[in-house]
Order: C-alpha cells, then structure tokens, then sequence
C-alpha cells in the first residue's frame, strides 16, 4: 500500500480540525515553524502543506501575519453551465451525451445555453447562479475579459474542443495535431504529391484548426514533399474558379477542416465537372453521420465527441469538489477510410 506523504497526513489533520469546528472561520493555523516542530518534518514539508491548504481555499495567508482558516464557500448552485455556440446543430458532436453519461452519477445537472448567453452575465452573476462553466468557445479569444475574471475569482472552468489563448484553463480536446497528421500520410501513401490544407478559418483564430495544418505539415516534411500551403476560402462564395485553378496546378489531394465544408466542397467539385476522387482525393474531419451518407463516403479524422464531454464532465467536478488534481485531456482520434479517397 503506497505510503500517505507527510505533508498530505499535515493537511489531513488540519482539515479535519476545520470540518470538526476546532479551527473555526478566521483562527489562526499553525506556523511554518510550529508544524515542523509538531511533525517532526522540515519546514520545506510544512510549508508544502500550507500551499496545498491554500490551493484548496482553506486557509488564508496574509504576508507578516500568517495562515487564517478562510470563510467556507458552498456553491450557490448545483447547475453545471454549458456554453454551445451549435447546440442544435444535429451534425455537430454530441458532447451533451457525454457530460450527462458521467453528471448522471453526481448530484449535478446541466443547463446548455449558446455563446450569446454569457454577454447576458456578469461575473458576479454567473458564480452565483452556477457550480461551474463548461466552455465550448467561439474561437479562442472570445470574452476573454470576462473569461481572465472568472479565472482570477478561481471559478472553476473547463474548456472543450480549444485552448483559451493566455488563460491557463484546463481544456479537452482531441489530437488534432495527429488527426492532421494522419490525413496527409494517408493521401502521400496514395501517391499524392500536391496536397492542400482547405479551410474557412484563418489559422491564428481556432487553436483546433492550426493544429490540424501543424499535423499535416508534419507528415509533408516527413515525406520531403516539396510543395504545401492552405488555403483560406469563403465558402458563402462560388469557388468554381478556386477549383479550376487547383486541377490547373495538379493538386490532387485536400485536407479539409471539417466534414460539413469538405460535404460542400466536394458538390461543387462535382458541379465543376470533375469526380471524387479521380480529379480529386478528398478527406474531412469529425466523421459526422452525413459522411457516411454522401456520395463518394467522406474518408475523415474521427473524433470522439462523448468522449470529449464526458472527460470534461469529470474534471470540472473535480475541480468543484477540489478533491483531485486537474489536468488537461487529449482524446485518440481514428481514421475512418471511405471512397473520397483512392
């Protein structure tokens, strides 16, 4: 059995002496020097425990002062917030699947709301109204005054699909990095030698998308492929002429950013007159229900979208409950082979 670390039996006793009401709200805790003394431990060990008391907001430190047991803080709320900016979208991942397979064991429910919702809050708003905030952001600098409060106020936070750029939010994602990587050593094991990375979004907008295109520039300069770019487009628009253009310099191959604009493009490849994939190979990602369905099948980069939310469900009640240790989560992806690619 794997030995408890003293400064673990340190903050044990202490929070036993808080939830017995020994040390009440605003009592002094011991010094450094005090528990080194009383544990027989070094003040590095004592010190650790102090941290870890703080870390959990049980204790206060006031510098020159010391340690003071802080004001207990119940939730207001046992509501789980769940930003979506699609969550009627039925061809886009059902995370809500997920997050309510593990919430459905816990005490917790959830309530899904669009992005539009939080410009509808305050700070102050939202921590008295929720437990804590599941975050499927727009793009990874959106709100982010409002995001950097919430995590000054420590209110607890878990972001799924991307990263918030310069906040230190613990996030769960797939691998997107390898799902791009995969996709391009698929089409190169073909024999394509001119590949693009096609997509809708600049690359500095949506840490998932430049990922995909870092994954995909691996496997190019793995393979000493001479030629890669990407390629930003407007899907709004007639890109008959951008299609032309590609068959002209003998681009065969192309990554798409997702399966609902590779579905789209591929219809326009074939009212242009050319086929799938003959002129063109073609290869999407999140493997959504109409890739399957279309016609050539969508080869694409599947993600696990349950999975996803329910690795997010599990760490922001950690984070509630301040039990365990959070950490970020990066979910397989698979390849789901059909015939938009030879």
């Amino acid at each position: 059995m794997k030995k408890e670390p003293l400064y673990q039996k340190i903050v044990t006793d202490i929070l036993a002496q808080i939830q017995a009401g020994d040390l009440k709200p605003g009592d002094q805790v011991p010094t450094e020097l005090e528990i080194s003394k009383q544990y027989n431990v070094s003040r590095i060990t004592s010190k650790r425990a102090l941290t870890e008391l703080e870390n959990k907001q049980l204790i206060e430190r006031i510098q020159g002062r010391g340690s003071f047991v802080a004001e207990q803080q119940q939730p207001h709320s046992n509501v789980i917030l769940f930003i979506l900016p699609f969550p009627n979208n039925p061809g886009l991942g059902d995370y809500a699947q997920g997050i309510s397979r593990f919430i459905g064991n816990t005490s917790y429910t959830v309530q899904i709301q669009t992005n539009a919702y939080l410009s509808q809050l305050d700070v102050k708003k939202l921590s008295s109204m929720y437990a804590g905030l599941l975050l499927y952001p727009e793009a990874g600098t959106s709100h982010l005054d409002f995001l950097y409060t919430l995590y000054l106020e420590k209110f607890p936070v878990v972001v799924l699909d991307k990263k918030i750029e310069s906040i230190p939010f613990p996030f769960i994602t797939s691998d997107n990095m390898q799902g791009g990587y995969l996709a391009a050593q698929h089409l190169i094991n073909q024999g394509h030698k001119k590949i693009i990375f096609y997509t809708t979004q600049n690359l500095e907008r949506s840490s998932t998308i430049r990922e995909r295109y870092l994954g995909y520039l691996k496997a190019i300069h793995q393979a000493n492929l001479e030629y890669h770019d990407s390629k930003v487009v407007n899907p709004a628009e007639d890109n008959s002429s951008f299609i032309h253009q590609m068959k002209a310099e003998q681009i065969t191959g192309l990554i798409v950013e997702n399966d609902i604009n590779a579905i789209h493009l591929m219809k326009e490849i074939k009212r242009c007159g050319y086929q799938i994939p003959k002129d063109f190979s073609i290869i999407g990602f999140d493997n959504i229900q109409a890739a399957e369905l279309v016609d050539p099948g969508l080869t694409t980069v599947a993600q696990s979208f349950e999975e996803i939310g329910y690795q997010a469900a599990k760490q922001l009640i950690q984070l509630i409950d301040n039990n365990q240790d959070i950490h970020s989560v990066v979910v397989p992806i698979e390849m789901m082979i059909r015939e938009s690619t030879n």
